[in-house]
C-alpha cells in the first residue's frame, strides 16, 4: 500500500511545512493540493507563492510516492495558474516549476510552446523545465533549436544542461561536438554527457587530462570518467587525491567511489534499486546507471522482475533507450497477459527516433487493439512523427475511432509543430482538421480541440471556437476551453461575441477566461476605447463578483479600454483581500496615467512584497510626476529584481518644470549604486539630463559639439566611431564627455560620474581587443600553464628589476594620488598557475587587462614572452600603455569608493584618459 495511504489530514499554511508533510506522508496529496492552490492564489507575497508552485510541481512529478491521480490535478493546478499569472519574473517562476514534475505529460504542450517565447528569459526557463519534465520528444526540439552556434552561450549551456537531465542520449553525439567550444560549454558537455552515462566524449576526455584542462573542466572531466568506470582517470584521481585544495580531494574521493560502483555493480542490483526508489526523478537516474551494462543481461533480469512489479520495470527501462528496449517493449504491449495500463505505459516509454519504431506506433493507432493503448501510441506519435503523418492519421480516424483515440491524436498535433514554423499549406489543413474536431460528438475531443486550436494560434478556427462557447450552455468546461482558445487567438473578429458571451456567463472560471480573452484583444487593438460603454456593462457586475479570479480579469480589461470605469472606482479596489486583483489595480491605474492614482502607488512602494513594487514602478513611470520620478530613482538604486530596475531605469524622463528634487535624488540613487550594476549608465544619464536643466552655466549638449571637443584630444575617435560594436561605447565616452562640460562649472561638486563612465567604455573595449587573443591560449591550457610557471617562478625576479626602471609609483592626477604597486602585477599569474581559466564572457577590469599585458605581452630575455602577439613595436610601448591604464583603473577605484572627484582631478583624469586611448588604439 502507498506510504500516503495511512496519512491523516493536516492543514499546513506554508509550502516548507506542506512540503515537509508529504515528505513524512503525515499530509494527504489531496489535502495538500488545495493548501497549495490557495497560497498559489492567495497568498500577498509573491516568493511564497513561488514555493508553493514548487511544491506543486513536486507533486505533479509523482515526488513524495504521491499516486497519478492527485499528481494529474497538481499539473491542471499549474496550467489553470498559467491563465492568471501575467508578470514575466512570476511566469518564469511557475514555468521552472513545471521542470519538477517529471513525466507529467500534462504540461508538455505549454513548456513546448515557451521554448520558442521571444523572451529569451522566459526561453531558457522553458528549456530548463524541459529537461525537468524528462519527455524524450522534446530532445530533438532542444537539439534542432538551441545547439546553434548563432544562439546565446547562456542559453545553448542551458539546453546542453537540459539535455543531459532529461537522459537524453539521442543527442550525445552533438553536444560531444560542443566538447572545446568554450571553457563552461566544455564543462557542460561533459556533465551532461555525465547524467547521460554516455561515452560519446570519452575521447576527448581522456585527452583533456593529458592536457591538464582548467579546474572547472578538470572537475567535469574527472566525473564524466569516473562514473563510466574509466581505468584513464584513475592517476588523476591519485594526484587530486593529495592536493592541497580540500574541495579536490573530495571531488576525488566521491569519483572514486562512483569508479568503483561502476565496476563492481550487475544490472540486477542496479535494477532493483531504481524499482525500490518511490520519487520518478530519482529512479530515472539509477534506472540511467544501467546504460553501461550490456543490454541483453539489463533485459533478463528485467523479464525476471515483471511478475512483481511490471509497471516499475517499464518505467526504469523507458530511461534505458535503446533499439533492444524499443523491442522488448512492443512485445509486452501485445501480451495480453498484462494489464492493459502496464501495456499502455509500455507504448508511452518508447522513444521512437527510428522510421521502425514509429512505423510500430502508427500499426498501433490504425489498429484494434484496445482502446487505451491505441491512445498511448497516439499521444507518443506526436513528439517524433511529422506533421504530415499525423494530420494523415487524424484524417484517417476522423470518425469512427475511439474517442480517447481521436483526442490523443489532437494532443499529438500540438506538440509536432509550433505556430511560428507552420506553412500557409500546413496551416490551412491544421485549420480544417480543428474545425471538424470542435464539431465533434464527444465533448472530449470537442474540449482537447478548443485547446490545442489556441496553441496553435489558428485564427481561422476562431468561428467555430465562438460556436462552441455560444453553444454549450449546459458545460462551462468547454465554454472554458473555448474562452481559452479564443485569448490564445485574440482576434479583433471575436470581440463582439466575447462580449455578448461575457455578458450571459454565470461560471466563474469560464467568465475569467472570457474577460482575459478580452483583454488581451485589447491589448493588441488601440481602437477600442470607443467602445467603452458596452466593456462597462460586462466589467461593473464581474467587479462585484465573488470570485477573486473575475474580479482581477475585470480589472485588467478596464485598464486597457479607457473609459470603461471610474479610476476612483479602480483605486477604491487597491485594498481588495486578494493580491492578484490589487496587482491588476496597480497595473491599470499606471496604463490609464490617472494623477489621483499616485498616493496609492507610491504606498505601495512600501510593501512587503518585490511583486508589488514592480506593478507600482511601472505605474508610477506612467505618471511620470515629481514625486512619481523621484521614488524611482531610489527604487532603481534598491535590491529589487534587477533586470526590472534597469529596464525602468531606461525609461524614466524628467518631469516638467522644476527638477531640483530630481537633481538630489539622481546624487543619492548614484551614491548606492556601484559602476558595476547596470542601471550606473542610465543614473549618469539621467545626471547629465538633470544639469542641463538646472545649470543655467551649463554647455548644450550638442552630439556635434560634442564630438568636436572629444576628437580635438582623441584623434582616434572618429575612427573608432565607424567600428563594429563600438556603438555602445561610444556612447558612453559621449555621455561622460557631456557630463565633464555641464558639471566642471560646479567649483564644489564630486566630479566621480564622468570618469567612472570615462573608464566603463575603455573596459569594454580594452576586454573587446584582448580577450579573443586570451581565448585562443585558453584553448591549449598546457601551454598558457607553463608559460604562466615560466614568468612566475623563473623570469620574474629579472623581469621585476627591468620593469621598475619605467614603473612609476605612485602617480599623481591632478589633485589624486594612487599607488600603482609593481609587486602587485604578478598576481594575475595565480588563477593560470592554479588551471583556473579566465572567464571572458563578461569583460575583465582594466587592471587585470594591464597586469596580462605586461606578463603576456611583452619579449623580454628573462625568459617573457609575447604570447598575446601584442603588435608592439618595443617592449617599452606595451609597458608605458599597461602603466597607463593601470593608473587610470586606480583613479577610477579612489574617485568611486574612497574620495570624491575634484574639478582638477577631472581635468587631469581626461587628458590622460584620451592620450591613453589614443595610444591604445594605435597599438591594437
Amino acid at each position: 500500500m502507498n506510504a500516503t495511504a495511512n496519512a491523516t489530514p493536516s492543514s499546513p499554511q506554508t509550502p516548507a511545512a506542506i512540503r515537509a508533510g508529504l515528505e513524512s506522508a503525515e499530509t494527504l496529496p489531496d489535502d495538500a493540493l488545495a493548501a497549495l492552490r490557495t497560497i498559489a492564489h492567495q497568498s500577498p507575497v509573491r516568493a511564497v507563492r513561488i514555493d508553493a508552485y514548487r511544491v506543486l510541481g513536486d507533486v505533479a512529478g509523482r515526488a513524495f510516492g504521491v499516486p497519478w491521480e492527485p499528481a494529474e490535478r497538481a499539473a491542471w493546478a499549474m496550467l489553470e495558474l498559467v491563465q492568471c499569472v501575467d508578470a514575466e519574473q512570476e511566469q518564469r517562476a511557475l514555468i521552472v516549476a513545471m521542470g519538477r514534475a517529471y513525466r507529467n505529460a500534462w504540461l508538455v504542450p505549454y513548456v513546448h510552446a515557451k521554448i520558442f517565447d521571444g523572451n529569451p528569459m522566459t526561453q531558457a526557463a522553458a528549456v530548463s523545465a524541459a529537461g525537468g519534465l524528462g519527455f524524450a520528444g522534446l530532445e530533438q526540439v532542444l537539439v534542432d533549436r538551441m545547439l546553434r552556434d548563432d544562439v546565446d552561450a547562456t542559453l545553448r549551456i542551458t539546453a546542453i544542461a537540459s539535455l543531459g537531465r532529461m537522459g537524453a542520449t539521442s543527442a550525445a553525439d552533438k553536444i560531444a561536438a560542443r566538447i572545446d567550444r568554450s571553457p563552461a560549454e566544455t564543462a557542460a558537455a561533459f556533465t551532461a554527457l555525465t547524467e547521460m552515462r554516455s561515452p560519446a566524449g570519452v575521447d576527448a576526455a581522456i585527452a583533456r587530462l593529458a592536457a591538464r584542462p582548467e579546474r572547472d573542466g578538470l572537475i567535469a572531466v574527472v566525473r564524466y570518467l569516473s562514473e563510466l568506470g574509466h581505468d584513464a582517470v584513475m592517476p588523476m584521481l591519485r594526484t587530486l587525491a593529495r592536493h592541497e585544495d580540500a574541495e579536490l580531494r573530495s571531488v576525488a574521493g566521491f569519483a572514486a567511489r562512483a569508479w568503483k560502483a561502476e565496476r563492481t555493480a550487475d544490472a540486477g542490483e542496479r535494477l532493483l534499486a531504481a524499482l525500490t526508489e518511490r520519487d520518478r526523478a530519482v529512479r530515472a537516474v539509477l534506472a540511467r546507471r544501467l546504460r553501461t551494462r550490456p543490454v541483453d543481461e539489463v533485459l533478463s533480469q528485467a523479464k525476471m522482475l515483471l511478475s512483481d512489479d511490471a509497471e516499475g520495470v517499464v518505467q526504469v527501462l523507458a530511461d534505458v533507450r535503446t533499439p533492444e528496449v524499443t523491442r522488448f517493449l512492443l512485445e509486452l504491449a501485445h501480451d495480453e497477459s498484462h494489464p492493459v495500463a502496464v501495456r499502455a505505459r509500455a507504448i508511452a516509454a518508447i522513444e521512437a527516433n527510428e522510421s521502425w519504431e514509429r512505423e510500430a506506433l502508427v500499426a498501433w493507432i490504425d489498429g484494434s487493439g484496445h482502446e487505451t493503448i491505441r491512445a498511448a501510441a497516439a499521444q507518443s506519435i506526436g513528439s517524433f512523427g511529422s506533421l504530415a503523418d499525423v494530420l494523415a492519421l487524424l484524417d484517417r480516424h476522423a470518425s469512427g475511432a475511439a474517442t480517447s483515440v481521436r483526442a490523443a491524436l489532437l494532443w499529438a498535433l500540438q506538440l509536432t509543430v509550433h505556430p511560428g514554423t507552420l506553412s500557409a499549406d500546413d496551416r490551412k489543413r491544421c485549420e480544417k482538421v480543428l474545425a471538424r474536431a470542435l464539431k465533434d460528438v464527444d465533448a472530449t475531443v470537442r474540449r482537447r480541440a478548443a485547446y490545442v486550436a489556441g496553441n496553435l494560434q489558428l485564427v481561422e478556427t476562431s468561428d467555430e471556437l465562438a460556436a462552441l462557447a455560444r453553444e454549450e450552455k449546459d458545460r462551462p468546461d468547454l465554454r472554458l476551453a473555448a474562452f481559452i482558445g479564443l485569448g490564445e487567438i485574440a482576434t479583433r473578429s471575436r470581440w463582439d461575441d466575447l462580449l455578448s458571451l461575457a455578458r450571459r456567463e454565470t461560471d466563474a472560471s469560464a467568465l475569467a477566461a472570457a474577460l482575459r480573452a478580452l483583454g488581451r484583444i485589447a491589448a493588441h487593438e488601440k481602437s477600442l476605447d470607443a467602445d467603452a460603454a458596452r466593456v462597462r456593462g460586462v466589467v461593473e457586475p464581474a467587479l462585484a463578483s465573488t470570485d477573486a479570479t473575475v474580479r482581477a480579469a475585470s480589472v485588467e480589461l478596464a485598464g486597457r479600454v479607457r473609459g470603461t470605469v471610474p479610476p476612483e472606482e479602480l483605486i477604491a479596489l487597491a485594498h481588495d483581500p486578494s493580491p492578484r486583483v490589487r496587482e491588476q489595480v496597480l497595473t491599470a491605474l499606471g496604463r490609464l496615467g490617472t494623477p489621483a492614482a499616485e498616493p496609492i502607488l507610491l504606498a505601495a512602494m512600501e510593501d512587503a512584497d518585490p511583486a508589488v513594487h514592480e506593478r507600482a514602478a511601472w505605474a508610477l513611470l506612467e505618471l511620470a510626476t515629481p514625486r512619481a520620478v523621484e521614488r524611482l530613482l531610489d527604487y532603481v538604486a534598491g535590491d529589487d529584481e534587477t533586470s526590472v530596475r534597469v529596464e525602468i531605469a531606461h525609461r524614466i524622463a524628467l518631469p516638467a518644470g522644476d527638477v531640483s528634487r530630481v537633481v538630489a535624488a539622481v546624487d543619492r540613487s548614484l551614491r548606492r549604486v556601484p559602476p558595476t550594476d547596470p542601471v550606473y549608465d542610465s543614473l549618469l544619464a539621467l545626471k547629465v539630463a538633470t544639469l542641463e536643466a538646472s545649470v543655467s552655466t551649463a554647455q548644450p549638449s550638442d552630439p556635434a559639439r560634442v564630438d568636436r571637443a572629444i576628437a580635438a584630444v582623441f584623434p582616434a575617435f572618429a575612427r573608432l566611431q565607424r567600428a563594429r560594436g563600438f556603438e555602445s561605447l561610444g556612447r558612453s565616452v559621449r555621455t561622460a564627455e557631456a557630463l565633464f562640460a555641464s558639471a566642471k562649472s560646479l567649483a564644489d561638486a564630486d566630479q566621480s560620474a564622468a570618469i567612472i563612465l570615462w573608464m566603463k567604455s575603455l573596459e569594454g573595449y580594452v576586454h573587446a581587443w584582448l580577450a579573443p587573443r586570451m581565448q585562443r591560449l585558453q584553448e591549449d591550457p598546457m601551454t598558457l600553464a607553463g608559460v604562466a610557471d615560466q614568468v612566475a617562478v623563473q623570469a620574474w625576479p629579472k623581469y621585476q628589476r627591468y620593469l621598475a626602471e619605467r614603473w612609476t609609483d605612485p602617480v599623481v592626477v591632478g589633485a589624486a594620488s594612487v599607488d600603482v604597486p609593481l609587486r602587485s602585477v604578478a598576481n594575475a599569474l595565480r588563477d593560470l598557475q592554479d588551471r583556473r581559466m579566465r572567464r571572458l564572457d563578461s569583460p575583465l577590469s582594466v587592471t587585470d587587462w594591464a597586469r596580462l599585458l605586461v606578463l603576456l605581452g611583452v619579449d623580454h630575455p628573462s625568459g617573457v614572452r609575447n604570447v598575446l602577439r601584442i603588435p608592439s613595436k618595443t617592449a617599452e610601448q606595451t609597458i608605458r600603455i599597461a602603466h597607463r591604464l593601470h593608473a587610470l583603473a586606480a583613479v577610477r577605484n579612489l574617485v568611486t569608493h574612497r574620495a570624491t572627484a575634484s574639478t582638477a582631478t577631472l581635468e587631469a583624469f581626461r587628458k590622460t584618459y584620451y592620450a591613453g586611448f589614443e595610444d591604445l588604439v594605435a597599438l591594437a
